[in-house]
């Protein structure tokens, strides 16, 4: 059995592919649904006073629901799943296992696009399900930008998955992976309140989609670039690191 294998087993039998996908899929439809439904919603909680100081809702806004809450549950289910698959050494057995049979690079490949992969098809079904149902309830946004908004989503996901896999090459405990991992995202995203190096911060990729949506040009290149160059600094010094581990 190869690796690439037993690693496409794992997720499929823990089923953590399944509670990825579940998490995007009812963000896809609360979204447009909440768009949709919210000043009904209020008024049936018995917020009659507070309907009048909730703005008036568009279509971007079903979209941007979906992805206010991917931003958040949907980024730490993400970051707790990589972990589980990169922080391998936690286990020491299996590390050793691993470690005998084949290169770091061997080991970790497979967890890396395994883990992408499950992420970007929950993300995907997810945006599909807020962009149809944000067209039917609402009004059909423009295909275009949500894909090119989606494909900046997914970097960052690349993004997250990546800083996962170097922060394993730090620590074993796979909860101390996650969130280790989600609070340097939290504090890079801190960091994009200083102007000079904002544009520069994969963070920026966030908003990338709900500013395409709204009509927006796109001005994310640097972002896109540094992420890009980000993503394989990390894994490379990932694998480094883990070679040079004592288990």
């Amino acid at each position: 059995m190869t690796l690439w294998r037993l690693e496409f087993l794992r997720l499929w039998r823990t089923q953590r592919w399944l509670i990825l996908l579940a998490v995007y899929s009812a963000f896809g439809i609360l979204g447009p649904l909440t768009a949709r439904y919210l000043p009904d919603i209020v008024e049936n909680l018995g917020g009659e006073e507070a309907i009048g100081s909730i703005p008036e809702l568009t279509a971007a806004d079903g979209i941007s629901q979906y992805i206010g809450n991917a931003q958040q549950i949907g980024l730490l289910a993400v970051v707790f799943v990589a972990a589980a698959a990169l922080a391998f050494d936690s286990n020491r057995e299996m590390s050793i296992f691993l470690r005998t049979k084949a290169t770091i690079t061997q080991i970790i490949t497979p967890r890396y696009v395994m883990t992408a992969a499950a992420a970007t098809l929950a993300y995907t079904v997810g945006i599909v399900i807020a962009y149809v149902g944000t067209g039917i309830l609402l009004e059909w946004l423009d295909l275009g930008a949500v894909v090119v908004g989606s494909l900046l989503q997914v970097l960052y996901l690349l993004v997250a998955i990546a800083l996962t896999g170097l922060v394993a090459s730090f620590i074993r405990n796979v909860p101390g992976v996650a969130l280790l991992t989600v609070g340097i995202l939290i504090a890079l995203a801190l960091v994009g309140l200083v102007p000079s190096v904002a544009a520069w911060l994969p963070s920026e990729l966030l908003g990338g989609i709900d500013a395409l949506i709204r009509g927006g040009d796109f001005e994310l290149w640097r972002a896109v670039l540094a992420s890009i160059v980000v993503v394989a600094v990390m894994v490379w010094i990932t694998i480094t690191r883990l070679e040079r581990r004592e288990v």
